[in-house]
């Protein structure tokens, strides 16, 4: 299937195996970019060697994992002016994938080179946004750019691409997208259409999770996942960003940790404290979590669909507190500033103002 916003999405089983010949339509030059972490696996291989069957010449360059995000933006645009690439393909995860945008548009002030995407999660909140989040670290850098529309961007959409990934990560990655999608179904200004689309991801994402622990291979559950994946993406990209999914992006690269480290954090508590202001949406949620048959107060149901969150975490031995994850008490004041300064208002459950004490009740 094809889809036309700003970007062309492509989505589909084996779709990532036309990279090459999109490439070519770009130009005769490319540079391949992508994590440590997919150096030596199939999906680079499956990238790689789509542009060379189309005959695109292209240069290899890994993101390590020691190397800061400025430093990878500054040595990727380098690379792009002095070999004059034309196309730059991108391969990884959310972070790299928001590096990548960054860097190309920063290569050239006036045209900068063509972009393909191809992620390997299920989900890029970022996919259809206009934007690419930004920093070296440093509280002060921490930001998120508005790219321009008439760039020439495509994206791949492969369930293959997320087959190589643990089933540790993959259910991180997918708690994350429901934390999501979750978050955005409370915002104000989630309309009808918004609503549709994320309720039935979200049923979907929840359904296929122990599957896909399970079999991780199985590229039919990975295909459905994808889809839901890019239905979430489409409706973050037609309402504003909350302050969860800013949060997520700016305490990753505080901790310089992947945004998805985090995913199976958020969605529990956010249930439990929050989802009882909004009983009605809450109720309509429920059917989604596989919890239409509950017969108990409103009020009550937000923390019972925690628990159930809670439940298959405790079930796959994933992390609950943040202080699994090293995080400490200073870099959640810090995060909850970083994100207060961004000043993103007040259209969601979960705001700026009241992250620090969200986050305080999961260190």
């Amino acid at each position: 299937m094809d889809f036309f916003f700003p970007q062309k999405v492509k989505l589909g089983q084996g779709v990532s195996l036309n990279v090459g010949l999109a490439a070519k339509e770009d130009g005769a030059r490319a540079l391949l970019t992508t994590e440590g972490a997919w150096e030596d696996s199939k999906e680079l291989s499956i990238i790689s060697q789509a542009l060379e069957r189309a005959a695109v010449p292209y240069i290899l360059l890994i993101k390590n994992s020691t190397q800061s995000a400025d430093s990878f933006i500054e040595e990727a645009a380098s690379v792009m002016r002095a070999s004059r690439a034309d196309v730059v393909v991108t391969l990884g995860s959310n972070t790299l994938l928001s590096l990548g945008r960054t860097a190309v548009w920063r290569s050239h002030a006036q045209k900068p080179p063509a972009l393909i995407e191809v992620p390997v999660s299920v989900c890029f909140p970022l996919l259809l946004r206009r934007e690419a989040f930004v920093g070296s670290g440093h509280p002060s850098d921490l930001r998120f750019e508005t790219l321009p529309e008439d760039w020439h961007h495509r994206i791949f959409l492969d369930p293959h691409m997320a087959t190589g990934q643990t089933p540790a990560s993959s259910i991180s990655g997918m708690l994350e997208t429901l934390f999501f999608a979750v978050e955005a179904f409370y915002q104000d200004s989630c309309g009808l259409t918004e609503e549709s689309l994320l309720l039935g991801a979200i049923e979907e994402l929840w359904q296929r999770m122990a599957k896909i622990y399970e079999s991780p291979a199985n590229v039919e559950n990975r295909h459905a996942a994808v889809a839901a994946g890019f239905n979430i993406a489409l409706a973050l990209g037609l309402i504003p960003r909350g302050a969860g999914l800013t949060l997520a992006f700016v305490l990753s690269s505080l901790l310089e940790t992947t945004p998805t480290a985090f995913g199976s954090l958020f969605l529990a508590p956010f249930l439990e404290q929050l989802a009882s202001r909004a009983p009605e949406k809450t109720l309509r949620l429920a059917r989604a979590f596989q919890a239409e048959q509950w017969d108990g107060p409103a009020s009550a149901l937000g923390p019972k669909l925690a628990q159930d969150v809670r439940k298959f975490l405790n079930t796959y031995k994933l992390p609950l507190r943040l202080a699994d994850y090293g995080i400490v008490d200073t870099q959640i004041i810090l995060a909850a500033d970083v994100v207060r300064s961004m000043k993103l208002g007040r259209s969601s459950l979960l705001d700026s103002e009241n992250l620090e004490a969200f986050l305080r009740q999961i260190l």
